[in-house]
């Protein structure tokens, strides 16, 4: 397993046009993959844009295969929100690259819950939907991201964190798993073209519009005033998504990016994804 001194010897090779040379680095950073963020920093000097380059296709393929390979070890978790957390985990890592664990998720979360405690110590559903997304002195921490609404990066919730910006499901997902570092009950409602929270506070159930400043409306008076009130929309509001529900969303809206994008290796990477969930599914039902 090489070290840091190995590593230095590794680095110039990156670009090296020979097969063999190139199928031998690529075991080794693959036999280290995990530990390589660490074992770089060890080194004089950070990787350039090309190197790091060069290390992420050498990766891809154990990257991709590991994922699809452990990807519903979600169900395995007994409860929703570590469920959801662990799936969402699993993609935003791997769109995030190399550099990023699965596990980094719960620190990221863990931090922000840390933030928001100090900030304003605890805090109900409403309060927290507040300090998450209302404008406050000219600064929002997390918006709709609506000049790039149909990037895959709005899907990838480490990128969400870094940059304050995501799609609906990622923004009700970001505040379903913070709320519940402050123990608060917050679901999904799969609502159609525009994902929503859903929250019930002093006894009246609220659907919450994360993408817009995180509005509170009443659910009863969406349900009846909605333009495309029926009873199938009665009933989407009434039940709040599942886990699988959740994930399955953000596997399409990604299979939609990556076909407005033409990336067709990403695309063809969350159906398998989604079609294993899918199988899942029907196979529990």
């Amino acid at each position: 397993m090489p070290g840091p001194a190995q590593l230095e010897h590794l680095i110039p090779l990156l670009d090296d046009e020979s097969p063999v040379v190139q199928e031998a680095l690529r075991r080794e950073l693959t036999g280290i993959r995990k530990e390589l963020p660490e074992r770089l920093k060890a080194l004089d000097r950070p990787l350039s844009t090309e190197e790091e380059h060069h290390v992420a296709r050498l990766l891809e393929p154990a990257r991709k295969a590991e994922l699809e390979e452990t990807w519903m070890r979600w169900r395995w978790l007994d409860q929703p929100n570590a469920q959801l957390e662990e799936g969402i985990a699993q993609i935003s890592a791997y769109l995030s690259g190399w550099r990023t664990q699965p596990g980094d998720l719960a620190l990221r979360l863990d931090a922000l819950a840390e933030e928001a405690y100090r900030d304003h110590g605890q805090m109900d559903a409403r309060e927290l939907s507040e300090w998450l997304f209302a404008m406050r002195e000219g600064t929002v921490r997390f918006r709709g991201n609506s000049k790039g609404y149909y990037q895959a990066s709005n899907s990838n919730l480490f990128w969400v964190l870094d940059t304050g910006l995501g799609n609906p499901i990622s923004l009700c997902c970001l505040y379903r798993l913070l709320g519940h570092r402050f123990g608060l009950d917050i679901q999904g409602c799969n609502f159609p073209g525009h994902f929503l929270a859903r929250v019930e506070v002093q006894g009246r159930m609220w659907l919450v519009d994360c993408f817009n400043r995180g509005r509170f409306m009443l659910a009863g008076d969406v349900a009846k005033h909605h333009p495309a009130a029926n009873p199938a929309l009665e009933e989407v509001i009434r039940q709040p998504a599942s886990v699988d529900q959740i994930l399955l969303r953000i596997l399409r809206n990604l299979d939609e990016a990556c076909e407005r994008s033409d990336n067709l290796p990403l695309r063809h990477t969350m159906r398998r994804l989604a079609s294993k969930l899918m199988q899942e599914e029907a196979a529990s039902s």
